[in-house]
């Protein structure tokens, strides 16, 4: 009897003992994560490593302007109320919430996000689109190269300014629909994405354009080969959630009126034939090159020399983004992420080997470290130097405390209407349209005309421009200006006499 009592009590012993294994055994195979894992924190660690560096330039600082003065005045801004042209014109903020909420952030949670506004919303659709590969089948080391690309491509995009928010909106719609076609319950998330959407960033049509293509694949004719809709969602679901959604686009300030100011943006000849970025890719950058042609190399002999299958749905909305980004080179990133959805299911590893391992977490805390540490400028300082993308700091605070108006450079007047100078014309290039201020300031700056019968007729006092500019040397032999300070790259001239 002893003896049997004796052998139970050593059988659960042992069985205590073996619990005991088996659960530090499993609490360590928790810990060990694929090294893939460590290259994704690796991309997302590059995007704040560049923006802890560079500093504030150009329209964050017109955003940040309207955000402080929504805060002061508790009210959504509808007019102008930096500009002396065109001050009073109704001005429509389609993204205003944006700008509320960076200057909300700005004052209670610190300078700090501005990093996380941009880098962080940019990091944030890298991680969201490594979940959409996952789900679709990719592999670790895949996703890890996926994310290089991704990560890349915003690069390009990267600045304190809302499209980095949308880039993340639109990695989010791209992995709630993946996440829809095993459960349609996750259709349900759109409609809210599209209400803070559409009142950050204009390119909320791009949101409603990828749900109507997929009421589009849910009627059409089931479809087989090695590229077809991968799953189809519910008609009546998806028909539902496009409803919803466009009904919660309508959830702003401006209404219906929304909707089609950011369509007339979107197909602006002005801004076109003005902004760079809003120009064709210059395809002799070959950064530029390589992220919109690589890729579709890749899928071009994936289609003809592989028997993987990919979705027609992603490929359509990559082949959308080609298009619009042949038009507009703003468009790259959101391309880019477009090419990683469809790449997602191209992997050419047949089988990966490499196994988690305990060494990765440590190895992804030491390559974000690594990225994050060293030099970096002070968060919110404006970019400095000599550079014509540096900010005319010493040149404003000069012009801040004299009576006076200023004409300035359009890169630079954002900044002037963040401290309080009135400016001739600023980032807010729609809100100029139908004025012929555009043109004129044009014609100004390349001196297609005499400067000085526009600054007489505008009052100008100041001109704040580049150094060793067509308009500096202009006005440096015209008797009726001169020069009152030099700083960086920047030249003040101050008008002699009265008009």
């Amino acid at each position: 009897m002893s003896t049997d009592v004796a052998a139970g009590a050593d059988a659960a012993d042992v069985t205590a003992g073996g619990g005991n294994v088996g659960t530090a055994r499993g609490a360590l195979d928790r810990l060990r994560l694929h090294p893939g894992i460590a290259v994704v924190v690796g991309a997302c660690a590059v995007l704040f490593h560049q923006v802890m560096r560079t500093g504030l330039a150009g329209d964050v600082y017109f955003h940040l302007a309207a955000g402080n003065w929504m805060l002061a005045h508790h009210a959504v801004i509808r007019t102008d109320a930096f500009s002396y042209t065109v001050a009073g014109r109704p001005w429509l903020a389609d993204e205003w919430g944006f700008e509320y909420g960076l200057a909300w952030a700005v004052q209670h949670v610190g300078p700090v996000s501005f990093w996380l506004v941009s880098a962080g919303s940019c990091a944030a659709a890298v991680a969201l689109g490594a979940a959409k590969w996952r789900r679709d089948g990719a592999g670790w080391l895949w996703t890890a190269l996926l994310s290089c690309l991704a990560a890349a491509g915003l690069l390009v995009g990267l600045a304190v300014r809302p499209q980095d928010p949308s880039y993340m909106f639109f990695s989010a719609e791209l992995l709630v629909l993946a996440l829809a076609r095993r459960r349609a319950v996750w259709l349900v998330a759109l409609p809210p994405l599209l209400v803070v959407w559409t009142n950050v960033h204009g390119s909320f049509l791009l949101g409603l354009g990828v749900i109507a293509l997929e009421v589009l694949w849910s009627v059409l004719p089931e479809m087989t080969g090695r590229l077809a809709v991968s799953t189809r969602l519910p008609t009546r679901a998806i028909a539902l959630t496009a409803v919803v959604s466009f009904a919660a686009t309508l959830l702003n300030p401006h209404g219906f009126s929304l909707l089609t100011y950011a369509a007339h943006v979107s197909s602006s000849t002005e801004l076109t034939s003005m902004i760079e970025e809003w120009q064709s890719p210059n395809f002799h950058n070959l950064f530029v090159f390589g992220l919109v042609m690589l890729p579709l190399l890749y899928i071009v002999g994936t289609l003809g020399f592989s028997s993987r299958r990919l979705a027609l749905e992603d490929l359509v909305v990559a082949c959308v983004m080609l298009v619009a980004t042949l038009h507009a080179i703003r468009f790259l990133p959101y391309l880019v992420l477009a090419w990683c959805a469809v790449l997602g299911r191209a992997t050419p590893l047949r089988r990966e080997t490499i196994r988690p391992s305990l060494v990765s977490a440590p190895l992804a805390l030491l390559l974000a470290l690594a990225l994050l540490s060293g030099h970096h400028v002070a968060a919110g300082s404006p970019v400095r130097g000599t550079g014509s993308g540096a900010m005319p700091v010493r040149a404003a605070a000069y012009l801040e405390h004299r009576p006076g108006r200023v004409f300035a450079t359009y890169w630079w007047s954002d900044y002037l209407t963040y401290v309080g100078i009135p400016v001739f014309v600023d980032g807010r290039t729609d809100l100029y349209f139908g004025t012929g201020i555009l043109e004129t300031y044009g014609n100004v700056s390349s001196l297609a005309v005499d400067p000085d019968p526009t600054f007489r007729r505008f009052g100008v006092r100041y001109v704040l421009w580049n150094r060793s500019s067509a308009l500096d040397v202009f006005l440096s032999h015209d008797p009726r200006w001169k020069v009152v300070l030099r700083s960086g790259p920047a030249v003040v001239y101050e008008h002699v006499g009265s008009w």
